[in-house]
């Protein structure tokens, strides 16, 4: 795990810690003093406050993760292998193209019919990602592959009656 993905995993945690231990003082302060008449304003007070509080937590979750992700990594191909997938009813169609280890490849996902769900595995088989493709757009995804071998493709949108037959594979060499 990277050194950002661990600051982050720490922040979570310690964030999680305070929000159940407030809710704890809370529940465990309401039940110390029983007062038989309900005093609405205070209600309606608290219940302001607890929004503010939730909105506070989840602005504070935004900005604290929202540097960190890939926006615009997966757009074009900026100098990376391009290679053309067309996604149809019942294959994929991916051009003979050898691609070599450690340069980033662009993927460049159009689909003919329906939307389609282009995920790649590993030669062990191993899930790496997974992109919606939908007709009429073209979407662009880019990876590095770190291993040589031949890498399959499997549909993971139902598309139809032959959607379990639907895949392909490329190879990645050094």
């Amino acid at each position: 795990m990277g050194r950002i993905a661990i600051i982050i995993a720490v922040g979570y945690g310690v964030l999680g810690l305070l929000v159940v231990a407030l809710i704890a003082g809370v529940v465990w302060s309401s039940t110390l003093g029983r007062n038989h008449q309900v005093d609405t304003r205070k209600l309606s007070e608290r219940e302001k406050t607890w929004f503010g509080i939730v909105v506070f937590v989840l602005v504070g979750l935004l900005f604290g993760t929202i540097f960190f992700t890939p926006y615009g990594r997966g757009a074009g191909p900026d100098g990376a292998q391009v290679v053309p997938v067309t996604a149809q009813q019942f294959a994929f169609v991916v051009p003979q193209t050898t691609l070599h280890v450690g340069k980033p490849v662009a993927f460049k996902l159009t689909s003919k019919d329906v939307s389609h769900g282009f995920a790649v595995f590993d030669p062990q088989h191993t899930f790496l990602f997974q992109v919606q493709v939908t007709p009429g757009k073209t979407q662009w995804y880019r990876w590095t592959f770190s291993k040589p071998g031949t890498y399959t493709i499997e549909c993971f949108e139902y598309c139809g009656v032959g959607h379990d037959q639907m895949g392909g594979q490329f190879t990645v060499v050094r």
